[in-house]
């Protein structure tokens, strides 16, 4: 096995390797502690590695890591969508509004309060949340901005 090899088989495995100084910690489960030989015959290469991409963290069982680039902060996330008629939209995002105010997370989708009122506003529907104890200061952070 080669340096690469062997993180990746950490990885694998549900394992994790970080970096502290000039030391390689390890986590990994008690069926994969034959890779500790592995790991102190590459110590110098995986602490090139780990220095070179940083340290993925463990994938979930039945998932691969196939690259790992992390880009620079900060980085923008867009969450985009296309709305084709308003009425309904306006009229689900209510609904979603509602079910946020009574603290109905899946029905509300997941969403924030803060999210609901800017997805409405972004179609031409300002709304002002009030009464709503755990909902103004969203609210009050919405109409600041």
């Amino acid at each position: 096995m080669n340096a690469p090899e062997v993180l990746e088989a950490v990885q694998n495995v549900g394992g994790s390797l970080t970096l502290h100084g000039e030391r390689i910690r390890y986590a990994l489960p008690d069926s994969a502690q034959w890779l500790v030989t592995e790991l102190k015959q590459h110590r110098e290469e995986l602490i090139g590695l780990l220095r070179e991409g940083g340290t993925p963290p463990p994938m979930p069982p039945g998932v691969r890591l196939l690259k790992w680039e992390p880009k620079e902060p900060p980085v923008m996330i867009v969450r985009m969508g296309i709305v084709s008629n308003v009425d309904n939209f306006v009229a689900a995002t209510l609904l979603q509004l509602q079910a946020r105010l009574e603290g109905k997370d899946f029905l509300a989708g997941n969403w924030s309060l803060r999210e609901l009122v800017d997805r409405l506003d972004q179609v031409g529907v300002a709304v002002k949340i009030e009464n709503a104890p755990s909902a103004g200061r969203s609210a009050q952070l919405k109409e600041a901005v």
